[in-house]
């Protein structure tokens, strides 16, 4: 009597297991543990501006080889071929007092008239970005900026002579909005020495250099 109702207790939980299994599985397969349904953000995407050209001024001074160093103002242009490449243009215009030479032999001495100190020059250089980068001004305040490199060539009028200068520099150049950008920039813009500063035809170069800062606007 007693194994016929163990008998009959087994083989009810045994078709209880099976009639159960079936739904058991079909609630596991109805609610996965990782929903593969990821809701995306509604994320909104800064309108760049395509301004490719860049023009301004710039002031600072430059040390003229053999006279000293004086304040220096111009124009640059520039055009944006990528953004790691650029051309750049500058016309810059200083003006020299005497030589050390001048002043020593007696204040009414000048080897020069005022037009021929007048130092003009203009190059064009190639541009490269190399650090691209952000400067920021508080923790959660930041501008785009960018270390540049420059090389190029132009022509010098100065002391007379009309020369081709070769030229190398660099700046940091700081976006503050998608049409005003400011510069520090440093070039070295070399010539051959001077003839009549060179009588005995000695060769050699003179270097001058630029230390400005300038403000820009694309279009």
């Amino acid at each position: 009597m007693d194994n016929r109702i163990i008998r009959l207790l087994l083989s009810v939980s045994a078709l209880l297991m099976l009639t159960g299994t079936p739904s058991f599985a079909e609630d596991a397969l109805e609610a996965p543990v990782i929903d593969p349904n990821v809701v995306r953000l509604g994320l909104k995407e800064d309108d760049l501006d395509e301004e490719n050209f860049e023009v301004g001024l710039f002031a600072g001074f430059m040390s003229v080889e053999h006279f000293g160093t004086y304040p220096v103002y111009g124009v640059r242009a520039a055009w944006h071929v990528s953004e790691d490449l650029f051309f750049e243009a500058n016309y810059g215009l200083t003006s020299v007092d005497k030589t050390p030479a001048e002043d020593f032999i007696s204040e009414d001495t000048n080897f020069f008239t005022d037009d021929e100190r007048d130092f003009n020059y203009y190059n064009l250089s190639l541009g490269f970005n190399i650090f691209p980068g952000e400067v920021f001004v508080t923790k959660d305040w930041a501008f785009n900026s960018s270390f540049y490199l420059l090389a190029g060539g132009g022509t010098v009028d100065f002391l007379g002579e009309k020369e081709f200068a070769f030229n190398i520099g660099g700046g940091l150049r700081i976006v503050f909005t998608d049409w005003f950008a400011a510069h520090v920039g440093f070039q070295d813009i070399i010539t051959d020495k001077p003839v009549v500063l060179n009588p005995q035809g000695r060769e050699g170069s003179a270097h001058n250099m630029q230390y400005t800062f300038s403000g820009t606007f694309y279009f």
